[in-house]
């Protein structure tokens, strides 16, 4: 079960990851323009553009070491589930932004659940599998380019079908359907990045805490 929870907890952070670059430029394209002349919009968005992904990185990298200290206070299991919630809720609410620095914001505290669910999943793993570790960590790492390729699948049915349609089949109003389906659906991809929140259930149901934190903790408590 950990093995399992954290291969869907770093595939769905290589689909957060390749969600922005993928819908990045018209997403900027929709938020400047009622701000910025046509003539200076595409350096405007090539500027915000790096920001975001400068921002994404930071983030990252302080999630890591951040999630990290937390795992080895409120144990693995606790720790993973705080960040697949940080980065599955703010990815999600970026679909709802009205400005650039509200997506480098929102990026940024994603970003930080993402790091830090690499750096959980992967010692959470290591220290209960008895097998292989290095295949372990490569699988888990192999994971992030499935979702990668999610990314790819989801905005291929876009173009190929009426989004519009699709969300007004499930009970959404035409105005509604309209807007989440405006420059190639950003926003709906967006909000799809928040659906990985439910793999917090599976975790806190079946994946058990690590004997060697527990084992930690208890002495730590004794010393």
């Amino acid at each position: 079960a950990a093995l399992v929870a954290a291969f869907l907890g770093w595939m769905f952070d290589g689909f957060e990851m390749g969600l922005f670059p993928f819908v990045g430029k018209p997403a900027l394209e929709d938020l400047l323009s009622d701000s910025v002349p046509p003539d200076q919009m595409r350096s405007m968005i090539d500027n915000w553009f790096s920001v975001i992904i400068a921002t994404f990185l930071v983030g990252a990298a302080t999630g890591g070491v951040f999630f990290g200290w937390l795992g080895d206070r409120i144990g693995r299991v606790r720790a993973m589930s705080i960040s697949i919630f940080v980065y599955a809720i703010f990815t999600g609410l970026c679909g709802f932004a009205t400005e650039a620095w509200h997506v480098a914001i929102l990026r940024f505290i994603a970003s930080l659940g993402m790091g830090g669910e690499w750096a959980l999943g992967v010692a959470l793993v290591n220290e209960l599998w008895h097998g292989s570790r290095a295949w372990v960590a490569g699988a888990i790492g192999a994971a992030a380019n499935i979702g990668y390729l999610l990314v790819g699948v989801l905005g291929w049915a876009i173009a190929k079908y009426s989004l519009p349609t699709m969300l007004m089949v499930i009970g959404l109003s035409e105005g509604t359907a309209a807007s989440l389906s405006d420059h190639g659906g950003w926003r709906f991809l967006m909000i799809s990045g928040a659906f990985p929140a439910l793999l917090i259930f599976f975790i806190r149901i079946f994946v058990p805490e690590s004997h060697k934190w527990e084992e930690e903790k208890a002495s730590g408590a004794t010393s």
